[in-house]
């Protein structure tokens, strides 16, 4: 009995919850989240480059996010 080949997928980039990967017949696998998408590389290059500009519209047409900082919180200070 033979068993079927393995899938041999190489990792390009993962970040938080996003990832991309490359699988052996050169269909690139999307990850965001629970949700993968199985894209040709023409349209995951067309879908980079609309985020991009969108991104940037995006930045320019709303204030940027204040910047985090840490607040201490006295009532849930554990250390005493």
């Amino acid at each position: 009995m033979s068993e079927a080949p393995a899938h041999v997928r190489r990792v390009l980039a993962v970040s938080g919850d996003a990832g991309v990967e490359l699988g052996q017949d050169g269909v690139l696998l999307v990850h965001a989240g629970p949700v993968t998408l199985l894209l040709k590389r023409a349209l995951c290059e067309e879908i980079a480059t609309t985020l991009a500009r969108a991104m940037v519209r995006l930045a320019k047409a709303q204030p940027p996010r204040p910047a985090l900082s840490l607040v201490f919180d006295e009532a849930r200070d554990l250390s005493v």
